[in-house]
Formats: C-alpha cells, sequence, structure tokens
C-alpha cells in the first residue's frame, strides 16, 4: 500500500465483489486502453486501484459504482482531483453515453461475474456505443466473447454483430482480493460503426439464433427442426437455399450465415 493511502472498504460476496491488487495486471489494462484523450468511463472502480493508474495514465476518468460507500471512499482517496469525476448507478440499466453527455468515449473495468454479460450487452446495443472497451469477466466467459465460428455460442454471436472481440490475456485468482474461484480474464471489444444486423431485423435475428442454439451439438438440420417451426422438409429445404451444410453444427455458423439462414426460412414460409 502506497505511504499514506488509506485502506479501502472491504468486498461484499452478495455483489460479487473482488478487488484487482496486482500491479502488473493493472498496469497491463491501462496499456490495452486506447492513449488518453476521449472520456473513459470506468465501471465499478470499487477501491480504486485501477482508477489510480488510469489518472497516473493522463485519463479522464468517469467512474460508474454501484455502491454508496465506494463512492464515499473514492472521494475521500482521491479528493477533488478534476480528472475524476464520480455517479452512482448499476451499468445494466444506464446508457453511458449519459455520463458524458453524448460524447464519444471508451470503457474499463472489472465486471462482477453474475453482471458481465448484461453489463457489455447494455453498453453494445447501445446507439451510442463506446469506441473501445477493456473489461475484466470470468475466463470462460471471455473465451465465449471472442470466439470464432467454430465455437460460437448463443453471448459470441451477441457480442460479434456489435463488436469485433479480442481475449487478452488470463488472470489468476491471487490477482484479487478477496481471490475468486475461478481464472479471469481481459476481453478487449471494438464496437463496429454499424452491426451485422439491421435493427429492424434484430429480435428475427436473435429469436432464430437462440431456439437453434438450444441444441448446439446437434446438426444443424435438427437443431432448426426441433427449435423453429417449419413444415415438413423445411429445415432442409432452408439450410440448401441458405448454401448451408445441413450436417454443420450451430456452433460453427458465421453472422452472415444466420442471416441467411433466417432469410431462407422466411421464404420457406411464406410458400408453406
Amino acid at each position: 500500500m502506497s505511504p499514506g493511502r488509506k485502506a479501502g472498504p472491504r468486498a461484499r460476496k452478495s455483489l460479487g465483489q473482488h478487488f484487482l491488487k496486482d500491479e502488473r495486471i493493472l498496469a497491463a489494462i491501462v496499456d490495452a486502453l486506447p492513449p488518453p484523450g476521449l472520456p473513459l468511463i470506468e465501471i465499478g472502480p470499487g477501491t480504486g486501484a485501477l482508477t489510480r493508474e488510469l489518472l497516473q495514465a493522463g485519463h479522464r476518468v468517469v467512474g460508474l459504482e454501484i455502491e454508496p460507500r465506494m463512492i464515499r471512499h473514492l472521494r475521500t482517496e482521491f479528493g477533488d482531483n478534476p480528472n475524476l469525476e464520480l455517479h452512482q448507478g448499476d451499468a445494466r440499466d444506464l446508457d453511458l453515453a449519459d455520463l458524458v453527455n453524448g460524447q464519444d468515449y471508451n470503457v474499463a473495468g472489472n465486471l462482477p461475474y453474475f453482471a458481465a454479460n448484461p453489463i457489455i450487452r447494455r453498453f453494445l446495443e447501445s446507439p451510442r456505443r463506446p469506441r473501445k472497451a477493456v473489461v475484466m469477466v470470468q475466463k470462460e466467459v471471455g473465451k465465449e466473447i471472442a470466439a470464432s465460428p467454430g465455437h460460437m455460442s448463443l453471448l459470441g454471436i451477441s457480442v460479434a454483430v456489435y463488436a469485433e472481440a479480442e481475449y487478452l490475456f488470463d488472470v489468476f485468482p491471487e490477482a484479487f482480493d478477496p481471490p475468486p474461484k475461478v481464472m479471469s480474464g481481459v476481453v478487449r471489444l471494438i464496437p463496429r460503426e454499424h452491426p451485422l444486423v439491421q435493427n429492424e431485423e434484430i429480435e428475427s435475428f436473435f429469436e432464430l439464433v437462440s431456439k437453434t442454439f438450444r441444441n448446439p451439438r446437434k446438426q444443424i438440420h435438427n437443431s432448426l427442426s426441433r427449435g423453429v417451426w417449419l413444415p415438413d422438409g423445411g429445415a432442409d429445404e432452408a439450410l440448401e437455399l441458405a448454401g448451408i451444410d445441413s450436417t454443420r453444427r450451430p456452433e460453427t455458423l458465421a453472422v452472415s450465415e444466420w442471416l441467411a439462414l433466417l432469410a431462407a426460412t422466411r421464404k420457406v414460409l411464406a410458400r408453406a
């Protein structure tokens, strides 16, 4: 602990809190971010370990923290630093761009495991997405987010529609206080200027994908026929129209192929 620095509040298990303390990991997260310039929204600053590194690197930090006691601690820890602005709220419910008055922004954060998926979906599905985001999540989740076709999951597709994702590095439990029981990982997201699926198609697209992914290990013609209502033989007909081998598994399909399959199922249904 640095001289004069006060001990922070203890982690609360009910909020899934594990405070990052490893200085090498903190520095690696800062290095993975774009250079200072745009406002940087830090989700869940907690005791302020990453906040301190970000401020020292020259970032203008907008901290979004769910807990009032953490807000009080951060104000005591950093005083009236002009490059730090604090807000209390839940990142699952807010449009992050509102915190920076609609400006372009970047995101960083050590996300609670239980809330990571809805937080990421919330800011990626916003019409005012960040320019870049570097977030820590459970390792398995991070690998799903950054998976390529062949190993896709519903989560991976949900992210791929909106952003390019890269898994950067593992983080061991000993880097945290208290240590979690699982490995963590850091992921970098670069939101697309335009999502791969048009707004008017989003609901139908994810309905098709989610229903078919109920049986991700089965061949696509079985998964499709069981998950989506089509007339007899309709699953194979739709797959042929979409140019997709019926023996492939759902996890092998790219977003473009799901879009082709959506169009094909509509043609089959229109002829039924």
